[in-house]
């Protein structure tokens, strides 16, 4: 016999060893072999139900199966087991997101494993930004180029809450502020969808209690955006609404220096503002409070024409459900976080301006 064909049986021989070790360890070949068989076959699409599940730094291949096992995604741990084994990819899976489909095969489970991290990430846009401001993440984000964002918030849309805008308005006050899964599919389209979804699911159930309390729902959705843009702490919301709502009642003007923010960003100046001081300027001039635009809650009574960004459902809530306060007024308190000092009468709010100007935030 030639040592070529003597090294051949014995390397045969220890490949039966071994498959014939996992059969007697793993107590189901049946399942192994339906598993092997299945590896070579064309991977699947991602369809139907997932499960998402993050593989930590430094896991074994024993404490990766148990955390595919526990979230669902496998449909036999113990086949998955014999699989890494024998193919040895235990020691090279790489830490991380992943996506599978719900109780997959232990061979499509490798499969994924083994192409790397798939797993969806989470795009977090926070309360209070305006439509641009949601923009500039998404393009920072590489999920979509200015004009893709552009044409997803201006084309018309079906949604029913949305007939209630003015004309000519977009949908700010309508994009609601959540954290997003993202993946190689995401657009700008499919991104402005899921976050009109999500105020479709969480805002609309209120339209009863917002027409009783404001008007509708876009009226709310304006005051909610002054609350939300004037307070810091969430406690306060509701005071600071309860605030605007007293204004509102008794024919004083908000004089809510976030509209006026606002107001400068728009028209013919509003570039020009952007590109000097952002979106939302912080020192607010003399002029500025003049500013002739229907935004300008210092010259002109009421509530603006609409929102002046994405409120949260803190203050959404708050603008539906205020304070049972008789305050009028409001100033940013001395301790310079963020806080805010309350009062009913003209005589109390200037001696709170006149703590606040002596104090190391007012300087």
């Amino acid at each position: 016999m030639s040592v070529r064909r003597a090294d051949a049986r014995l390397a045969l021989l220890a490949a039966v060893i071994v498959v014939l070790a996992a059969f007697a360890w793993r107590g189901t070949p049946g399942a192994l072999a339906r598993a092997l068989l299945d590896d070579g076959a064309s991977e699947a699409p991602l369809s139907g139900p997932s499960v998402r599940v993050t593989i930590p730094a430094g896991a074994n291949a024993a404490q990766i199966v148990e955390v595919l096992d526990v979230a669902g995604a496998v449909s036999d741990a113990g086949a998955l087991r014999v699989l890494l084994r024998l193919t040895g990819a235990g020691s090279d899976l790489q830490a991380g997101r992943y996506q599978f489909r719900e109780h997959a095969s232990p061979a499509e489970v490798l499969r994924v494993l083994r192409g790397g991290p798939n797993g969806v990430l989470r795009l977090t846009v926070r309360e209070g930004l305006r439509v641009e401001e949601i923009g500039v993440l998404v393009v920072r984000e590489g999920l979509a180029t200015p004009e893709q964002w552009q044409a997803a918030v201006t084309k018309p849309r079906p949604e029913p809450f949305l007939a209630q805008r003015p004309p000519g308005a977009d949908l700010t006050g309508y994009l609601f502020p959540a954290s997003y899964d993202i993946d190689g599919s995401t657009t700008a389209e499919t991104l402005v969808q899921a976050m009109l979804d999500a105020f479709a699911e969480r805002v609309t159930p209120l339209a009863a209690e917002a027409q009783r309390s404001n008007g509708s729902v876009h009226e709310a959705l304006t005051l909610a955006s002054i609350v939300e843009r004037e307070t810091v702490w969430g406690e306060e919301r509701a005071t600071v609404a309860a605030v605007f709502r007293n204004r509102l009642r008794a024919g004083i003007g908000l004089q809510a220096d976030t509209t006026v923010q606002f107001a400068l960003t728009r028209d013919d100046g509003g570039a020009a503002s952007i590109a000097a001081f952002g979106y939302w300027k912080e020192n607010l001039s003399p002029d500025d409070l003049q500013i002739d635009s229907p935004y300008n809650t210092y010259i002109l009574p009421g509530l603006p024409p609409g929102p002046i960004a994405n409120p949260g459902m803190g203050a959404i809530e708050a603008a539906l459900r205020p304070a049972t306060v008789d305050y009028l007024y409001f100033v940013a308190a001395p301790s310079c976080d963020g806080r805010h000092l309350f009062a009913t009468t003209l005589a109390q709010h200037n001696a709170n301006v006149a703590l606040f100007r002596t104090s190391k935030c007012g300087r």
